[in-house]
């Protein structure tokens, strides 16, 4: 099997990774017509989009914002519904610690959903308030982590 993380660059890698994030952090989770794939966010300097892909099929996106403190949030990290459970989560999380890494980066925060919290803290994370501010709209709820790398 072939994985590629890849930068999001191409219109078509953009509508991939748009429709990913769209079904499985909103759709799936009930929250409809209120995804924005024109989100200032995802179009600033220090933020990463990154999909990946198996065998040249997109399976997950997630985008890394670089601080220049030596931290990175990682940040609506999605696998496909069809995907889920058979280690591809894990495999994306590697391979972003490796830009991370190749950034400078020491530290990466996540808001985790409370469906992954088992996830997370199986692969290195802890618990770790780092920005109640954080904690709006779809992070409401969600638990602050910390993974030093």
């Amino acid at each position: 099997m072939g994985y590629e993380l890849i930068e999001v660059r191409d219109p078509a890698d953009w509508e991939a990774y748009h429709a990913i994030r769209r079904q499985e952090l909103f759709e799936a989770k009930g929250r409809f017509g209120i995804y924005n794939p024109n989100h200032p966010d995802e179009y600033v300097p220090q933020a990463h989009p990154y999909l990946l892909k198996l065998d040249g099929v997109p399976i997950g996106t997630t985008r890394l914002d670089v601080r220049e403190d030596g931290v990175a949030i990682f940040r609506m990290v999605a696998i496909t519904a069809s995907a889920q459970g058979r280690g591809y989560g894990r495999i994306m999380g590697q391979l972003v610690e490796d830009r991370a890494r190749a950034f400078g980066v020491t530290t990466l925060y996540v808001n985790a959903a409370e469906t992954a919290l088992g996830f997370y803290h199986r692969t290195g994370w802890v618990d770790h308030a780092w920005d109640p501010a954080e904690l709006v709209s779809i992070a409401v709820n969600a638990t602050q982590m910390r993974k030093v790398i």
